[in-house]
């Protein structure tokens, strides 16, 4: 969130709102990024650290991950699949009916607000071609994506859905980057060239540095058993 956000969401002063993030970007418990503006200086937008994640309670996490992977031991990866498809395609269903009907630009603001209001701090930033820079600064399902890496596949899937235009991610979260990155192009000016997840190849150098070489605890279901 930017200083003006947090500012106005707790009704303190911006002076104030400044003093104690810097505290906080001591003790190591927030960051931030530069964002660009169509207009005036680049500005900050914060964001919590891992080490912050680390003081609020978590053990839903826990326990989803824990559901997820008994459901693979008793009923098989299939069902692990099957499960993670049906939850996806339900999300898709509920927000479809709020941007059907929408122009391309009014669709893309209004989703992501509505999936900003799901927790995932999204901002997006219209470029020169008419195409949409989209960022989403957190992920609350981070615990199971490490896991389960269909459940990013089931992100983009649906953005390119609800969207009914071509989307590419750059980057996400849980192959070690600070936030999810996507490219939304205009229906009438589609990408040249460009796959539909440039993450891919960005994923091995980013969970090398932040998990070391091991990745014992990565698992992906093969597309063939979708």
């Amino acid at each position: 969130m930017s200083v003006d956000g947090i500012a106005c969401a707790v009704g303190v002063s911006k002076v104030s709102i400044r003093r104690h993030l810097d505290l906080l970007s001591r003790d190591g418990l927030v960051s931030f990024e530069n964002e660009q503006h169509e207009r005036g200086r680049p500005g900050r937008v914060y964001f919590l650290t891992d080490k912050a994640e680390l003081l609020f309670p978590n053990s839903y996490k826990a326990l989803a991950l824990g559901v997820i992977q008994k459901v693979g031991v008793v009923f098989g990866p299939q069902a692990v699949n099957k499960v993670l498809r049906r939850q996806s395609d339900d999300a898709s269903k509920s927000l479809r009916e709020d941007v059907q009907g929408l122009t391309f630009e009014k669709k893309v603001k209004r989703l992501s607000v509505l999936v900003d209001e799901r927790g995932y701090n999204v901002s997006i930033r219209k470029m020169g071609d008419g195409s949409f820079s989209w960022k989403q600064r957190n992920c609350p399902m981070l615990a199971v994506a490490n896991v389960y890496c269909q459940l990013c596949d089931d992100e983009l899937r649906t953005y390119r859905d609800l969207l009914e235009t071509e989307v590419v991610r750059d980057c996400r979260i849980a192959a070690g980057a600070k936030s999810c990155d996507y490219r939304i192009y205009r229906p009438d000016r589609p990408a040249k060239g460009a796959d539909a997840d440039r993450s891919v190849q960005a994923d091995t150098v980013a969970e090398t540095r932040r998990r070391g070489p091991s990745q014992k605890n990565r698992r992906r279901v093969p597309r063939d058993e979708w």
